[in-house]
């Protein structure tokens, strides 16, 4: 048995968060995706930074499932650990994603056939919305991560909140 009892986040709001976070990783993925797919080639371009952001930003969705079925204090740590980094990895999506509204794909198509110029029109409303979709997650992402620290560190033996009220008992 524990030497601590300890509520570890209640576990239906975690499984939710954990659950929302991995939306929001696969939607920044996909979008990143998109953009790779659909951008006129550039540098920024080709980082392919939401890609890999969108997977670092889902490993604390994954480690928020198996925290809120197992009581154990080193993967809750983890768990703060990682939705740490998965902030740096949000501000870079929203970072590249800023860039990209403004850095559009317009240039001159004056001589260039109907069909090219229509073409060229629907692709650079695909990839603003890409970016758009990648912001809008990336910022929804960053309140559930914080979210998910934030009941990591109350779930802790040692924090401040420990009391009767949360249900944090040692049993020494």
């Amino acid at each position: 048995m524990d030497r601590y009892r300890y509520f570890v986040f209640n576990q239906r709001n975690m499984v939710v968060l954990g659950l929302f976070q991995i939306a929001f990783s696969t939607v920044c993925v996909v979008s990143g995706f998109v953009d790779g797919i659909f951008r006129a080639e550039s540098e920024l371009g080709k980082t392919r930074a939401p890609i890999w952001a969108g997977m670092v930003m889902g490993v604390p969705g994954v480690l928020a499932l198996f925290s809120s079925q197992r009581k154990n204090p080193v993967l809750v740590n983890v768990l703060i650990a990682v939705s740490i980094i998965s902030c740096v990895a949000i501000l870079i999506v929203i970072v590249y994603s800023c860039l990209t509204l403004n850095y559009g794909e317009e240039e001159e198509l004056s001589s260039a056939p109907v069909h090219v110029i229509h073409t060229r029109f629907v692709l650079n409303k695909v990839v603003k919305g890409a970016s758009v979709a990648m912001l809008a997650a990336s910022l929804c992402s960053a309140f559930v991560v914080l979210a998910m620290a934030y009941l990591g560190c109350r779930s802790l033996p040692r924090c401040s909140c420990y009391d009767s009220v949360t249900g944090m008992v040692s049993e020494e």
